[in-house]
């Protein structure tokens, strides 16, 4: 993999190279359907708000494909063999897939096509956008791996139990964790302080935090975001589908390769959820 603004998400981002799922609150170009803002992720790697980006109300998502010209390539009758992807995930959520492009009139090309979202819950979202072709190619435009966060107007979903991660010591938390509920999980980035580094004004590292359930697959989730520089802490919220442990641990990489790991020496971090 090339390390670069565009595809240094798959090393290093929960979600950034996680399958998701396509999401059925996301609609093709439709004007009556944007009751909210929009965000339009333009050419030369800039972005722009307009109006309020809030839970509840349709957004508005415009990509310039120049942002990721690699994978470009025809099949068999001239067609395009490649397409851009977006991605998004709310509050560290399984990340969801929606459609930017669509054939041009004559297909033989893509062209960007908006797509509209609705969010269910205030906090956090994040995005990032994947080209693939049919000939195997695939890069990212996802800030470093940093993704592009951007704040949601409105309730965050509610949590029985808040564990936090302070710049050192030991986890602290805050209300008991209940099976069939939610857990906020809260990390200073300051505490796993290996492998910060900048490039460009920006921040090349990331700190991705992992969550399991007894001895099912793992889930990851982002404990932060760009802020100049650095990174800022965003609290991810974490399901609890059941009865038993829960285990935590963090992993932070690096675009020079560095990877330091914040996991109790190996042992995780570990909390019991109640029936």
């Amino acid at each position: 993999m090339r390390f670069s603004l565009l595809s240094f998400a798959c090393a290093l981002v929960l979600a950034g190279c996680g399958t998701g799922s396509t999401d059925s609150s996301v609609t093709g170009d439709d004007a009556n359907q944007t009751e909210g803002g929009s965000i339009d992720f333009a050419s030369g790697y800039s972005s722009h708000v307009s109006g309020a980006i809030a839970a509840k109300k349709a957004i508005k998502v415009t990509y310039a494909l120049d942002r990721l010209p690699q994978c470009r390539g025809n099949v068999g009758g001239g067609g395009p063999g490649w397409n851009i992807t977006g991605w998004y995930a709310v509050n560290g959520a399984a990340a969801q897939s929606f459609e930017v492009t669509t054939l041009s009139p004559d297909g033989k090309d893509r062209v960007t096509k908006p797509a509209t979202i609705t969010l269910d819950q205030g906090g956090d979202v994040a995005f990032w956008f994947e080209v693939t072709s049919a000939f195997g190619c695939h890069e990212y435009d996802s800030q470093f791996g940093q993704n592009y966060h951007f704040s949601v107007q409105g309730a965050p979903p509610a949590c029985d139990a808040t564990i936090t991660f302070g710049p050192n010591g030991e986890p602290k938390q805050d209300g008991a964790l209940k099976a069939g509920g939610k857990a906020r999980v809260h990390y200073e980035q300051a505490r796993l302080d290996d492998c910060h580094q900048s490039q460009q004004g920006h921040p090349v590292y990331t700190i991705t935090g992992f969550a399991q359930v007894d001895k099912e697959k793992p889930v990851t989730f982002d404990t932060g975001r760009p802020d100049g520089y650095d990174r800022v802490a965003v609290d991810a919220v974490v399901d609890l589908p059941h009865e038993g442990d829960l285990s935590l641990w963090f992993q932070t990489v690096s675009i020079s390769g560095c990877m330091k790991y914040d996991s109790k020496n190996g042992a995780n971090y570990r909390f019991h959820i109640e029936p």
